[in-house]
């Protein structure tokens, strides 16, 4: 259970500025991979949420009449990496985001909240600044748009008014036309880990590809806040494109960045390092823009599909997924404590129980039906132990709030035997390779292969490393968990005929 005063889950933008005007001391849960953790760390032990999680109209990307791309604020990481128009016009927003945490983490965690938290390391955030992304906020006062400079006040700290929320992430097209992007994340490890330090950077050439019109360089936890390098900027402006004007670039951004000393790196290595990610990820930017093809930026974009959108968020080859609420979201109020009728499908079998708000949905799997093979390890979706899938998504139910699981389709290990017991095959791979030591995080494991498995897609063996990287396995079997999800994966293939890529879409 989440130690929380109360949820109040809203119907819409207007009614959650309703609640949060009605509950002033209220904060704003959307997806909760950070409050959900803050509250089990104590720092948010007893507060009063208000659940956007519902309001599927701050999801997805579209580009408006005018060439602008607004990204809702509740569209997750993974939605983002794989959006066309993202991949099309600003493909480095993709990759940042797909550099945060493990595939639960991306499936669940989205980019307002990532945003909205005002933290330096934010993966986002720096890329965002990079891409001059204005940030428009909707309350009692109306809407109001701001540049993200403008946004981040101090460490922790946003421009967020009471009983106010974001509503969309707004990149306008003559920030993005005609530029070329790359970031780079320096971390201690490759995956469910924040940045030491982020870098990313913009280009646009002259035509010719030999001149540079304009850099654009952007850090994360090179200061308090995200921040733009712009000594750095302006004396690129104008260079010819030479390694030396690269490296004179690179050598300018000391007088831009304030990194100080953590336990993660100290202030001299920090600085030493935004040198070389900025000459880096400036090498690869000129690199691609000098690849740029000659498709005009905005072909294919016409006035209609401008105004009705050309884009809706993705689901990895599926249609978009709905969020449905059954009954009163308000809930059942008893005592002190609120509840809510949720229903939903479990492993086929349409299932409904009254949960309490505080639970988790690791706690209705295992405590009304159950279903133990959804572990309890460390709560704080780092493990992995807890992975279900969610309608064809992996996430982590520790994280994930019961009342959230209402319509939804969700499956567990045992949903994967046969009537008779039969193991699938991939729990077999498991036996066979050995994949199998103390057995507590095998279940999400194994789902996590499911997930992959179920795309068709064949996936070279450091693609599958990339997708279990949300678990941790405390006996280390890595090599033998990726050798049964291998052979499951080409045996499916050469029986099913055909292979598409991993990395396609």
């Amino acid at each position: 259970m989440y130690d929380m005063k109360d949820l109040y889950e809203a119907r819409s933008v207007d009614h959650a500025i309703s609640l949060l005007k009605e509950h002033p001391e209220a904060q704003i849960i959307a997806g909760g991979s950070d409050v959900l953790v803050q509250m089990r760390e104590g720092k948010r032990a007893g507060v009063e949420l208000v659940s956007i999680y519902g309001l599927d109209e701050l999801r997805g990307v579209r580009m408006e009449k005018d060439g602008t791309l607004r990204i809702g604020p509740l569209t997750s990481f993974s939605h983002i990496a794989e959006d066309p128009l993202i991949r099309r016009y600003i493909s480095v927003l993709g990759e940042a985001v797909d550099m945060v945490g493990g595939p639960q983490i991306r499936n669940i965690g989205t980019i307002g909240g990532n945003t909205c938290n005002g933290v330096t390391s934010a993966d986002s955030a720096s890329t965002l600044f990079a891409w001059d992304a204005v940030i428009e906020l909707t309350g009692p006062e109306g809407v109001r748009q701001i540049p993200i400079r403008d946004f981040y006040i101090r460490a922790g700290k946003v421009d967020l008014r009471p009983a106010e929320l974001q509503t969309g992430i707004l990149i306008r097209r003559d920030s993005y036309e005609g530029y070329r992007g790359h970031y780079i994340k320096y971390a201690m490890r490759n995956a469910m880990d924040i940045a030491t330090l982020g870098c990313s950077v913009n280009v646009k050439l002259s035509d010719d590809k030999k001149t540079f019109i304009d850099v654009r360089i952007a850090y994360g936890v090179a200061g308090p806040v995200p921040i733009r390098a712009a000594h750095a900027e302006a004396a690129g402006r104008g260079l010819p494109v030479t390694e030396d004007s690269i490296e004179k670039i690179s050598s300018t951004v000391l007088e831009d960045v304030t990194p100080r000393d953590s336990w993660r790196a100290s202030k001299a290595f920090r600085e030493h390092i935004s040198k070389v990610l900025c000459k880096r990820a400036l090498t690869e930017a000129v690199k691609m823009a000098g690849q740029e093809d000659t498709e005009d930026i905005g072909e294919g974009v016409t006035e209609d599909s401008a105004e009705a959108g050309e884009s809706v968020e993705i689901c990895r080859d599926a249609a978009p997924k709905t969020v449905q609420f059954s009954g009163d979201s308000a809930g059942i109020r008893t005592g002190n404590r609120r509840y809510k009728l949720v229903r939903c499908r479990i492993n086929g079998v349409e299932r409904e129980a009254v949960v309490d708000v505080r639970a988790s949905l690791t706690d209705m799997l295992r405590n009304d039906y159950s279903l133990t093979s959804v572990k309890k390890g460390c709560e704080v979706g780092e493990c992995g132990a807890c992975n279900v899938i969610i309608d064809g998504e992996c996430y982590n139910s520790c994280i994930y709030l019961a009342v959230w699981a209402d319509g939804k389709e969700i499956r567990t290990l045992e949903g994967l035997m046969g009537p008779g017991g039969e193991l699938s095959d991939i729990q077999q791979a498991f036996i066979d390779e050995a994949a199998v030591q103390c057995g507590f995080c095998t279940p999400g494991v194994i789902m996590s292969a499911v997930e992959i498995l179920e795309s068709g897609k064949e996936c070279s063996r450091d693609e599958l490393r990339k997708l279990l990287s949300g678990h941790l396995c405390r006996c280390t079997g890595y090599e033998n968990i990726l050798n049964a999800v291998e052979k499951t994966m080409k045996k499916r293939l050469a029986e099913k005929g055909g292979i598409s890529l991993c990395s396609d879409n």
